[in-house]
């Protein structure tokens, strides 16, 4: 199943899901909030306009007036808590607006560090993002909300991209295989905690047209159109 399928697909069916359980005093529905937690590529970099062409934003417009879609992306954030920047500076806004669904997408900042991405350290501290992830769940699932919440296998980096530096290649390259160990520490949080997981990285892997030129992290406009809405209609 394509990635679009299996992202969307999945997020439809549960949002409706818990819909019939979400009524008003007056009898009516309110809406559901989803808080969609991450880092740039949730956020949508790279695009003109990350408010109309983000994931959080096309999820939005398909969901339709009944949701309320929230983007707590932060750009460069990571997920082990001594990187910088780091998703738990932003946990009291997310824990503020009350949501009833979380989706999770961290882990390729945290594959920064040992001489790449700069002078960021967070490959340094690896042992930790484990029990980091672990404790981040455990607080929110301590919402007065209490969200369902769904973690993700952070999309692939794609070294076919075209227009990527040597230096470029030589980084993603060493973070590539960080990336896939962090998968199999996601996966398996996912079912110690019984968790929903949705793999945004194996149906996008060798896939470089739908990836920014001259990045191979980000998707351009077309990747993240695409993993919005081609689901929608398979």
């Amino acid at each position: 199943m394509k990635l679009e399928s299996r992202f969307i697909k999945v997020a439809i069916v549960m949002l409706s899901f818990f819909l019939l359980s979400f009524v008003n005093e007056s009898g009516g529905r309110k809406k559901i909030k989803v808080a969609c937690v991450g880092d740039s590529i949730t956020f949508g970099a790279r695009l003109e306009n990350p408010e109309k062409d983000s994931y959080p934003s096309q999820l939005q417009l398909l969901l339709g007036e009944n949701y309320q879609v929230e983007n707590f992306g932060v750009g460069g954030a990571t997920l082990i808590r001594k990187g910088h920047p780091t998703v738990w500076s932003q946990l009291a806004k997310i824990k503020q607006s009350k949501p009833d669904i979380v989706i999770i997408s961290l882990g390729t900042n945290d594959t920064c560090g040992m001489g790449t991405c700069g002078d960021r350290k967070c490959w340094e501290y690896k042992d930790e993002f484990s029990g980091d992830y672990r404790d981040l769940i455990d607080w929110i699932s301590h919402f007065s909300s209490i969200p369902k919440i769904w973690i993700c296998a952070p999309s692939p980096m794609v070294l076919e991209t075209p227009g990527l530096s040597e230096e470029r290649i030589n980084g993603l390259t060493e973070r590539k295989p960080r990336l896939q160990e962090l998968i199999d520490v996601i996966k398996k949080l996912a079912e110690e905690k019984d968790l929903g997981f949705i793999d945004l990285n194996t149906p996008l892997k060798d896939k470089p047209d739908l990836f920014t030129e001259e990045d191979g992290v980000h998707p351009n406009q077309a990747g993240y159109k695409t993993i919005a809405k081609l689901g929608i209609g398979s």
